[in-house]
């Protein structure tokens, strides 16, 4: 059988040094620097960013999906800590904080470049009684 490994994700911008200053800025990520181009790793992911001056935003709406890749996520210890870090930073929160389901809790934003973050909180669920 075939086994298929992350390789990376693909983001393009309008601005994509703005974006990549975002990403470093909100997500701590680290601008890697090529002829030409600027990506972008956070842990072990790889991102790719396409400058595309001409690019348009999307018309999405709060809540509204959209065909394609909708958002990536990424995890943090505690994240009220990273929802003030992202606030104090000026990124657009697109969803504050709420508890997604047990032991899991999350925000949305959005960066440079129409790009949806979910941040996410992962605990291990209460055992509840009834």
């Amino acid at each position: 059988m075939i086994e298929f490994k992350w390789d990376h994700l693909q983001l393009c911008s309008a601005d994509a040094e703005a974006t990549a200053s975002w990403f470093e800025r909100c997500l701590n990520a680290e601008i890697v620097r090529r002829p030409g181009r600027v990506d972008l790793r956070i842990g072990h992911i790889n991102l790719f960013i396409t400058s595309a001056p001409e690019a348009r935003p999307t018309s999405r709406f709060d809540g509204e999906r959209v065909q394609g890749i909708d958002h990536f996520g990424v995890l943090v210890e505690d994240l009220d800590a990273a929802f003030a870090h992202l606030t104090q930073n000026g990124a657009e929160v697109v969803e504050p904080i709420k508890q997604i389901r047990a032991g899991v809790r999350g925000c949305f934003v959005r960066s440079p470049g129409d790009i949806l973050v979910e941040v996410l909180e992962r605990r291990p669920a209460e055992m509840t009684f009834t």
